[in-house]
């Protein structure tokens, strides 16, 4: 499947970024999100944008500024980002799935069993009781409310740390940083399936603390209470 297969949305950062917009800006915003996702970028030139949503360059003051100049048309910060993480995070699991695929198919095609055409891949293996450890290492440090779907993270750490052969200092010192940061530590924190398919162990640590957590719940909480909190 191609990275840009899907978009990841963080649904809170997008509500607290378009809070007070007009519906028709945040229709147009979106449109425009999708097609930079998909394209690596928007045209420069406002009036371009009207080939992808009608109307949208009647809002360029609003929206250039969530779309900057960027090389020969305009991308979306957020956007440059993650799209980069999940051309990573695409090519690690791609090497990661051909070399299992290799060890596990590879020789005389009789002593396996299996067609040597077929491009299914053979099944994750069960976590290994080391595996399981290394893992609870990492969870020990995500907060207790987040401390869910113990079973799906387990098969992503197979998935993403075992197979890839990560060294597992680095991954569970990056989930104790994460998670003793301003952002971390925050209502709205990553939970710690998005913290193994979104590489934290590559991100920024110093981002962590630059975001304002207590402004943004704040902002969310004002939006709790428009929209009547958790109904």
């Amino acid at each position: 499947m191609s990275p840009k297969a899907w978009m990841p949305l963080y649904v809170g950062d997008f509500l607290v970024g378009t809070m007070g917009w007009k519906p028709i800006i945040v229709g147009h915003y979106i449109r425009l999100l999708c097609v930079n996702w998909d394209k690596g970028t928007i045209p420069k030139d406002p009036q371009d944008w009207e080939f992808i949503s009608a109307g949208a360059s009647e809002y360029e003051g609003v929206l250039c500024e969530k779309f900057p100049l960027y090389q020969n048309g305009r991308c979306n910060a957020r956007i440059a980002k993650e799209m980069r993480r999940a051309s990573d995070i695409y090519a690690k699991r791609s090497a990661a799935g051909k070399t299992g695929a290799d060890k596990r198919w590879g020789g005389d095609p009789d002593t396996t069993g299996t067609d040597s055409s077929s491009d299914t891949l053979p099944p994750v293996s069960p976590v290994t009781d080391r595996g399981a450890r290394d893992a609870r290492q990492a969870w020990a440090y995500v907060p207790t409310f987040r401390q869910q779907a113990w079973s799906l993270f387990l098969r992503t750490w197979e998935e993403i740390v075992v197979r890839q052969r990560l060294d597992i200092t680095t991954v569970v010192d990056s989930f104790q940083a994460y998670y003793s940061s301003p952002q971390g530590s925050g209502e709205y924190c990553r939970g710690p399936i998005k913290l193994l398919e979104g590489a934290v162990w590559e991100d920024n640590a110093a981002a962590w603390e630059t975001i304002n957590a207590s402004a943004r719940a704040e902002s969310m909480s004002v939006l709790d209470d428009v929209i009547g909190g958790d109904a």
